[in-house]
């Protein structure tokens, strides 16, 4: 009877070391997964970057030209400039507090 209870004790030895080296090779697989998904994810993040650096780069002349144009309106009538600011802030103002009560 004693000689069971140690074979039956070696053997909850033997399954729990075999757990432990399960435990701990998942682990590693765990690891090495999560590095790669955060390579996977970096990448991704700086093709993102980098295609929106080659769209506003392509963009920018035409946005320069849009923004020197509507400078020289601006000059060219204040009083009008000085409305559509105007009206845009409450515009805004509106759309905030209409925001807010929701």
């Amino acid at each position: 009877m004693h000689h069971r209870h140690e074979d039956w004790g070696e053997d909850l030895r033997d399954q729990i070391a075999s757990l432990n080296h399960e435990i701990a090779a998942m682990r590693k697989q765990m690891m090495r997964r999560g590095r790669g998904a955060f390579r996977d994810g970096r990448h991704t993040s700086e093709d993102i970057v980098e295609t929106v650096r080659e769209y506003l780069s392509s963009a920018m002349p035409d946005i320069r030209r849009s923004a020197y144009h509507i400078q020289d309106r601006a000059r060219e009538h204040p009083g009008t400039t000085a409305a559509v600011a105007a009206a845009g802030v409450i515009v805004l103002g509106l759309a905030a507090s209409l925001l807010m009560r929701r």
